[in-house]
């Protein structure tokens, strides 16, 4: 055994040889319980009883157990086909599980964690005979570059798809039809990589990750956080006005733009804090924004609004953004757990309809600087203290992901219903199983009033308004 802290390994099954494992530089572990608390175990190929003992013991383990990547694999191979196209449904995802070539392309991902280690697209065998063309039942390939414009939304969706199951890699079937959608056909536990350059990429992707692992567990893990939040201007007539009349795509107070039946409009004011280590930094830093806004926009009437849907039709979001720590399933699974679980329950009813399209679990989005953006929170400057809040619990959430991975409401089925029909009596129980774990970290003692006033205000069945002007909880003047 290896005194490394936080070790990464393969498992390899039940002692059958598993080739992937082999050729992964990885060290072999053939017993799960000799795995450290702080060790990460990818799991390949089947389970064997002992391991499937020590996997069902650990699920219900109060304390810290070692990360098993595609521990809910046996579980998501025993899902029939409409179930697992409910699960994705459910969720915001096309899914059409089992269907055939119906005139459309199938396409194939791989993927690992986030990312897509191979894609490739199947092309139907055309053969002649007495000159009439016909389909043969084979199928020939092709890879799939990165550069290629289907990667990105291709590995998005499959990514997605797997991490939403509860799996952290694996094989993804999809069809492309004539009009550039992409449906998916089939998922997975199993990755399936045909080329060398395939095989070097998971290679390079589970390298980083293990460095990345080994630090984490060795210095504890450090969020920064960013954010780009956004609201709208209204007029008195309870018109949107375009957040463009005043500011320009870019800058730390700007406008972004949505796409309404093909055409872009930039409705949205879009506020972009320095990033800091210190929610309340960050906080204050929104609230010298909006002092910016105030002057720009000065001299108009208008109302300010924030929230999840103050209008029909225009979402907003309340995106955080985290660097300094790796983009996991864990992590992400933390967050899910605790900010969106906190969000859902202190939004209006109204605030429903925007999902699954927008507000659905495990929304994610990689950012160029090298972290990653959340992307399921609502726009919560309609408070400072929700504001504050959402930081505090996100740090807390992104750092401690480890401890709070001994119980996820949200990794059981019937609380991710709750989640998206609103089932408030189920989604409390979630809440109360969560608070027993983020109050026992150090991070929630260092952080404890802002998140307090959210669960405080749960435990009071509050909601914020979303049809007052914000600026009078900032106490921005009305000028």
């Amino acid at each position: 055994m290896t005194d490394q802290v936080g070790t990464m390994w393969t498992y390899d099954g039940d002692g059958a040889r598993n080739t992937l494992a082999e050729s992964l530089s990885l060290p072999i572990i053939s017993d799960l319980s000799l795995a450290q608390p702080n060790d990460c175990v990818m799991l390949l190929g089947k389970l064997s009883r002992r391991a499937v003992e020590y996997v069902n013991a650990i699920k219900g383990s109060k304390h810290a157990t070692p990360l098993l990547l595609n521990r809910e694999a046996t579980k998501v191979l025993a899902l029939t086909a409409t179930e697992t196209e409910r699960r994705l449904r459910r969720e915001g995802l096309p899914a059409r599980i089992g269907s055939l070539d119906d005139g459309g392309t199938p396409i194939t991902a791989t993927v690992w964690g986030f990312d897509a280690i191979e894609i490739r697209r199947l092309y139907p065998v055309k053969q002649k005979f007495n000159g009439i063309k016909y389909k043969a039942g084979s199928l020939e390939d092709s890879t799939f570059t990165q550069e290629h414009p289907l990667w990105k939304p291709v590995e998005r969706m499959s990514a997605r798809a797997l991490f939403l199951l509860g799996l952290d890699f694996g094989h993804v079937e999809l069809l492309l039809n004539d009009r550039g959608s992409v449906t998916i056909t089939g998922i997975s536990p199993v990755m399936s990589i045909t080329t060398k350059q395939g095989e070097q990429r998971l290679e390079n992707l589970i390298s980083t990750f293990a460095t990345h692992w080994s630090h984490e567990m060795a210095d504890g893990a450090q969020a920064t956080l960013g954010a780009d939040p956004e609201f709208i201007l209204m007029s008195p007539e309870g018109r949107i006005i375009p957040a463009s009349r005043y500011f320009t795509p870019e800058g730390a107070a700007g406008c972004d733009s949505v796409r309404i039946r093909g055409e872009k409009h930039w409705p949205l004011v879009e506020l972009r804090p320095r990033p800091s280590i210190n929610p309340a930094h960050v906080m204050s830093d929104i609230r010298k924004l909006l002092y910016v806004v105030a002057e720009r926009t000065a001299g108009d009437k208008l109302s300010w609004r924030a929230g999840a849907l103050p209008v029909p039709g225009l979402p907003l979001g309340g995106h955080v953004h985290l660097s300094g720590v790796a983009l996991t399933g864990e992590r992400l699974r933390a967050l899910d757990n605790t900010v969106a679980l906190v969000m859902r329950l202190l939004e209006p009813p109204m605030a429903a309809r925007r999902r699954p399209r927008y507000g659905s679990l495990g929304d994610v989005r990689r950012q160029p600087h090298g972290g990653f953006e959340y992307r399921t929170p609502p726009s919560w400057l309609v408070s400072p203290r929700l504001a504050l809040g959402a930081f505090a619990l996100t740090k807390v959430a992104a750092e401690h992901a480890r401890e709070l991975a001994v119980d996820r409401p949200f990794d059981e089925d019937s609380y991710r219903d709750a989640f998206y029909e609103g089932n408030r009596e189920l989604l409390l129980m979630a809440m109360h199983r969560m608070v027993q774990t983020v109050t026992k970290t150090e991070g929630y003692r260092v952080y404890r009033e802002p998140i307090d006033f959210l669960f405080n205000s749960i435990a009071r069945a509050r909601s914020w308004d979303e049809s007052t002007d914000i600026r009078s909880k900032w106490r921005i003047p009305i000028k």
